[in-house]
Formats: structure tokens, C-alpha cells, sequence
């Protein structure tokens, strides 16, 4: 995998992820939207509204002059004391004795809470307390906050009140103390007198520390519920959702979902993807390159033939081995038909059926399998005498010999070719033979007789070790991996198995894909930068 983007393959992966899974995340969004809309909009309607109450602290009759200063904390605990009171028992209870009948009084909570004007506020008089009321009529929230606020502020001046009298009881019977003309000359007497008239203009005067600023009024718009914030709200929940529960699904998912995802899980580059071959272009030869040449599979082997040329530039890959993890992914169909195209193309090509087990490639050309690998290992027969050349259609060449009644006709066939050495008989012991050091001399052999490719078809390599003995003769390898037979586990563990191989790895060609029009001339992307060794 190219290293150098890894930030890109992960968006794309993700990316990738989501689309697969968009009807999942789509439905999940509309269904959390929806039943958020539903319940939401079954909710009864919530009416808030406000009243403020504003500090502002008792003239002090004894300095009527010096009332600039109010002390923070004196300031911070009196509204604090009055936010507590507001929502007790003790200013329900007066409120519900005025409004006289509390059925009538439908539901509602009541909060309060410290406000200021302006956080950087030079003068802390600014400061109030908020009375707030939800209810599930307009009208009673509004007045309800005004009730609360003013039985406060009643409550807090008849508080007041009440302790200025206690205060002037108290000085007044200190007076009494002083019996005799002489005491009540005194400077103390005096000072007692005194006290006791700033209390009786402090009792008539005082108005306490809160007054209604600002009276609630009834709202027509309702704070709760809001079925559109709800559904929006429900919906990105939905979406996130899907999305958790899309990744969820991919990565308990152990199937293939498209050949990026082979690459990046091989770290080599697809360079072929094969759709499905219909049964109809089979029916008319498993060389699907003759007999269907317009069609999508041979257009697909004409690319796999082109991305393989161009990966093995600059590189001896004479001899290329095609693999694949377990038999009846259609590696043999799809050798046999890379062989062809490649000879199509003018290149002088040699396949040579490795597969001593379950071999294919006599069937797939409708040859004689009477000699082959085995015959030739086993010292029946030689190499040239197992070697069968297969002739491609093509036209006839018709040649005229002599002149006049001697003349005579000969025929030549023109159309490409290619050489095929079949498996031969079955041996008893498949694994010896293509570990021996015969087979070795036999593709070595085949190496120097001038062929631009020498393909081995070879059998699955998970099943069998027959591959990893083969894969010491060969330049290069190619891996087949079919989409609905082969998981993510399999695989891993067919990376695993090449990776210590010796000959270089081509790439990838996925089968029984999903090959869109669009994808039929340019849907090969790599995602190595260059062939792993």
C-alpha cells in the first residue's frame, strides 16, 4: 500500500463504508426523525414567562448622605437568600391564599435565578433576581410570575418592617430604664431617643430590598415541545446511529465488497477484474476472448493482458504463476483465456498446467491429455513430444502453385498460436513431482526456448503445498481471488502466504465482480505503488 497517502485511504475507506451502507443510515435518520417529530408533537404545549425583580438596597436613615456603597457580599448573600425564599413553601403558600382556589391554578413550576444587566457592571444595583414560571397556559404563566414576584417583594418589606418594630420595642424598653430627670438628661438617653426615630421613619418609609422592574407578560409562542428541533435533533441521533451501526456491521462483515478493499487487504495493486461470465458466452467455448470478443469478459482479460504487460516492464517476469487460495474460483478459466488473449495480442505463449490434482486446462482447450507434466517428469516421454500447439481462429491463407494444368492449391493457416503442456495422468504423488527438481529443469527448459510468457496455472495454495514448491521456479505470481467464494479472514491468510514468497507479485485480479459499465475500459487503480517482491 502506498504510504504516502494514508490520510486519503482512510477517508476513502470510510467513505466507502458509508455508501455501502446508505439505505441502513438513510432509514435510521428517517426513523429517529421521525417518531422525534410524532413525540414530540403529542407533547402538551409549555408556556414560559418571566418577571425581574430588581435589588436595590434600604436607605439608611442613620447616613442618608453615604449610600454609593453596597458591600458585594452583603449583595451576593441577600440574593441568593431571596432566589431560595422565591421558590419555597413559605411565598407559594401566600400565593396560593390570593389566588383563593388552587384547582383552578393549572400545572406549573416556578424558578428563580440571579441576572445582572451587564457582567462588567460598574454599579451592582444592576443586579435582580428572575422569576420564571412554565405552565401549560400562557396567561397563568405570565401571571403567576408577577404573583410570585410581588408577594416577594411584599414579603420581603413586611420582613423588613418586622424587624425594625422588634428593633424599636427593644430600644423603647430601654428607656423606661431611665426613671429619674437626671438619666433622661443623659447623652445616653439622648442617643436611644434617637436611634428609636431613625426606626419609626425607617418603619414608615421602608419599601425593601426588591421592587417588580419588569412584569411578566403571556407568550403566544410555546417553549416546549418543538417538534422540528426535536426531529432534527432525532435525526442527526439517527445518523449517527447508522453510521456507528454501519462500521458495526463492516467489521463483524468478513465478505468481499469490492476489489479496493482486496488491494488494500493484499497491499498489491488490482491489476484485473473479471464480472461474471454468463452461462450463455460459456456455452459457446470457454475461450470467451474467440468466441465472445465484444463481449465484457474479453474485454476485461484484453485489460488484465495490458495491466500485466505494463506491470512487468523492465522486469524478467518470463515465467508468471497464477494462484489462488481454493479451487473453483476459476483460475484455470481465467489462465486459459489470459494465454489467449496474450497470443491474440502477437506474443508467442506457453501454458503449462501445474495442476496434477485437479487439471483443467485440456478441457478448457479440448486438447489430448495423454502426455503432459507428468509424462515428461516421470521420463515417458520428452518435453517436445508433450508440447501441443494450439491454433486460434483465424483465416486461411490459400496459396497457388505452377501455371496452367499443373497449378495447384495449398492451404495455411495464419491465426495465432499458442503451445499448451497439459498436466498429463494423474500421478499418485502430485506434490512430489512439482517439487522435484525435473519439473525445475522442465520450466527452465521452456524458459530458453524464446516464449515471451511461460504461465503456470497452479492449484489452490491453502489446500495443497504443491504452490509454494512451484513458486521457486517461477519470476512472478499472480493472485486470483474470487469475491463471493473468498472472506477478509482467507484473505489475510493468503497475504500471509505470499508474502515470504521469492518471485515478485504482480498484483491481483478479482473475479466474479461487480464491474459497472462506466468501469469496462479504466476501472484498474492500483493500491501499491509498484509490484511487491
Amino acid at each position: 500500500m502506498d504510504s504516502s497517502h494514508p490520510a486519503g485511504i482512510d477517508v476513502r475507506h470510510y467513505l466507502t463504508v458509508a455508501r455501502r451502507h446508505i439505505l441502513l443510515i438513510a432509514a435510521l435518520t428517517i426513523v429517529c426523525g421521525g417518531l422525534a417529530y410524532a413525540y414530540s408533537a403529542s407533547k402538551t404545549p409549555i408556556y414560559e414567562s418571566s418577571s425581574q425583580l430588581l435589588y436595590s438596597p434600604q436607605l439608611n436613615v442613620s447616613d442618608p448622605l453615604n449610600q454609593g456603597y453596597v458591600d458585594p457580599t452583603t449583595q451576593e448573600l441577600q440574593m441568593q437568600s431571596a432566589v431560595t425564599t422565591i421558590t419555597g413553601p413559605t411565598i407559594q403558600q401566600l400565593v396560593m391564599k390570593q389566588i383563593g382556589d388552587p384547582a383552578t391554578v393549572p400545572d406549573y413550576s416556578v424558578s428563580a435565578a440571579v441576572t445582572t444587566s451587564d457582567a462588567n457592571a460598574s454599579n451592582p444595583t444592576d443586579n435582580g433576581v428572575a422569576v420564571t414560571v412554565d405552565s401549560t397556559d400562557p396567561h397563568w404563566a405570565a401571571k403567576l410570575a408577577n404573583l410570585y414576584a410581588a408577594t416577594f417583594a411584599a414579603y420581603d418589606q413586611s420582613s423588613y418592617v418586622a424587624r425594625v418594630k422588634k428593633a424599636e420595642q427593644y430600644i423603647a424598653g430601654q428607656m423606661k430604664t431611665y426613671t429619674t430627670p437626671a438619666q433622661q438628661n443623659s447623652s445616653d438617653y439622648a442617643l436611644l431617643n434617637q436611634y428609636l426615630r431613625n426606626l419609626q421613619i425607617l418603619a414608615a418609609t421602608t419599601t425593601g430590598d426588591f421592587s417588580l422592574a419588569v412584569p411578566a407578560y403571556a407568550h403566544s409562542t410555546p417553549i416546549a415541545p418543538r417538534p422540528k428541533r426535536s426531529a432534527l435533533m432525532g435525526a442527526v441521533l439517527g445518523f449517527v446511529l447508522g453510521v456507528a451501526l454501519a462500521f458495526l456491521r463492516e467489521k463483524l462483515d468478513t465478505r468481499l465488497h469490492d476489489h479496493r478493499e482486496v488491494g488494500e487487504i493484499m497491499d498489491l495493486p488490482v491489476i484485473g477484474r473479471v464480472g461474471r461470465i454468463p452461462v450463455e458466452a460459456l456455452a459457446k467455448g470457454s475461450l470467451v476472448v474467440m468466441s465472445e470478443a465484444d463481449g465484457r469478459a474479453a474485454e476485461s482479460m484484453r485489460v488484465l493482458r495490458s495491466n500485466l504487460q505494463f506491470a512487468s516492464l523492465g522486469e524478467e517476469n518470463r515465467v508468471l504463476m497464477v494462484m489462488s487460495a481454493q479451487k473453483g474460483e476459476g483460475k484455470s478459466l481465467v489462465t486459459a483465456n489470459l494465454a489467449a488473449s496474450l497470443a491474440l495480442a502477437g506474443k508467442k505463449v506457453m501454458l503449462v498446467d501445474a495442476d496434477l490434482r485437479r487439471p483443467r486446462v485440456h478441457s478448457l482447450f479440448g486438447v489430448r491429455n495423454t502426455h503432459g507434466v507428468s509424462s515428461v517428469i516421470a521420463g515417458f516421454c520428452s518435453l517436445d513430444e508433450a508440447l501441443q500447439t494450439y491454433h486460434l481462429s483465424g483465416p486461411k491463407v490459400v496459396t497457388i502453385h505452377g501455371n496452367g494444368d499443373g497449378a495447384h492449391a495449398s492451404e495455411s493457416d495464419t491465426s495465432p498460436q499458442l503451445t499448451l503442456l497439459t498436466s498429463g495422468p494423474i500421478p499418485p504423488n502430485p506434490g512430489e513431482m512439482v517439487a522435484s527438481r525435473r519439473f525445475a529443469h522442465i520450466v527452465r527448459e521452456l524458459a530458453g526456448k524464446g516464449y515471451d510468457y511461460v504461465l503456470i496455472d497452479s492449484p489452490a495454495f491453502l489446500a495443497v503445498g504443491d504452490a509454494a514448491a512451484l513458486a521457486g521456479v517461477v519470476d512472478a505470481v499472480v493472485l486470483l481471488v474470487n469475491m463471493k467464494m473468498i472472506n477478509k479472514p482467507t484473505l489475510e491468510e493468503s497475504r500471509d502466504f505470499l508474502r515470504p514468497l521469492p518471485p515478485t507479485k504482480l498484483g491481483v485480479v478479482t473475479v466474479m465482480d461487480s464491474v459497472g459499465r462506466n468501469e469496462r475500459y479504466h476501472y484498474y487503480k492500483y493500491s501499491a505503488s509498484s509490484p511487491a517482491n
